[in-house]
């Protein structure tokens, strides 16, 4: 006992000296999971990438390695408007998605302001510069028995914001475009920019294409797009009201909000899962990577549905603080509207 009192002085003695403030540790996001759906449990240690196509037409293709499987899921990830170059914005959930054992195409449809498309003026030389890049991606594919073959019935598509009403477009119209069946859909607050009229006119007027089958999960941020003047009808609360077709066991509507326990914040504003690798957050595995991987698991597999679909406790957890505090969960809902 009399020998640890001194140690115990100097410690305090050394935290008064530190300063105020330094005595307890920082509050920090939580960290990936290390298993399960958004986790870190990798089956392929690295990706490969090709840029094919040109113009407005291009197209990356990204494929697993570390092994290669001969045999892969497709998934198809959409951009934003505004991203005339590269794959940054997408990087991070792309890596994630080909790590876990998919093969990735990734259309690049724009390649300045107003080409091809002058936004929701025009939306149709964007969807057909998308399938273009799909069906180019695809024939890459397909061209060597050295490249991942595309398991084309297991195929799923991710769209954030104008890529979003792309995404719902080319599912709802996935017959006549002649593009693989989508069995699992996320959209990340899908927005046209607002720029004809509120509530998304861009969209196709009935979404009754798409099938009844697919597992489709619609996210909006709390400070995302509906948070906007004029925008509560807007993103997933326009998209929603047309997907009556699809029962509600096979889709939600959710909302992540802004939470600002620890240091970084967890932003709920627009491009909750856009980002870089290295300004990946909880936000990504906890929620948009685990729901992605849920979806894909749950409509090729009949298995982790909880954690993408209905209003469960593995699908409103998004993990906790380093203190123990629970990250605000995800709001879900069967109908729309949604709101802050």
């Amino acid at each position: 006992m009399r020998a640890s009192r001194p140690l115990a002085l100097v410690a305090a003695a050394l935290a008064l000296a530190a300063g105020p403030g330094t005595a307890e540790a920082a509050v920090t996001q939580p960290q990936q999971p290390a298993s399960g759906p958004g986790g870190s449990d990798y089956p392929h240690g690295d990706w490969r990438v090709h840029a094919g196509g040109s113009g407005n037409d291009a197209f990356y293709v990204f494929e697993p390695i570390r092994p290669r499987p001969r045999r892969a899921p497709l998934a198809i990830v959409m951009h934003g408007y505004y991203e005339f170059a590269g794959y940054s914005t997408m990087e991070a959930l792309i890596r994630h998605t080909v790590r876990q054992g998919n093969v990735v195409i990734y259309p690049r449809w724009q390649t300045s302001v107003a080409s091809p498309c002058p936004g929701p003026f025009d939306i149709e030389p964007c969807l057909a510069s998308a399938v273009q890049a799909i069906r180019g991606g695809i024939a890459y594919l397909r061209a060597s028995g050295r490249r991942v073959q595309p398991r084309l019935a297991q195929t799923s598509y991710f769209g954030f914001s104008f890529g979003g009403i792309i995404t719902a477009n080319l599912a709802n119209r996935y017959r006549a475009l002649h593009l693989p069946r989508p069995r699992a859909i996320f959209l990340d607050d899908p927005h046209d920019g607002g720029l004809t009229a509120p509530g998304e006119p861009a969209l196709d007027d009935s979404l009754a294409g798409i099938p009844a089958g697919v597992k489709l999960q619609c996210h909006s941020g709390a400070d995302g797009v509906i948070a906007g003047p004029g925008k509560a009808a807007s993103s997933c609360n326009a998209v929603f009201g047309k997907l009556g077709r699809i029962p509600r066991r096979n889709k939600d509507l959710v909302l992540t909000h802004t939470d600002r326990h620890g240091t970084p914040p967890l932003s709920s504003g627009h491009g909750v899962c856009a980002g870089r690798i290295a300004a990946a957050d909880a936000y990504d595995w906890n929620f948009c990577w685990k729901v992605w991987d849920a979806l894909r698991s749950c409509a090729y597999r009949g298995t982790d549905c909880g954690y993408a679909l209905g209003d469960t406790r593995r699908h409103r957890s998004l993990g906790r603080w380093s203190d123990g505090v629970g990250v605000r969960p995800l709001t879900i809902r069967d109908d729309a509207p949604i709101g802050p």
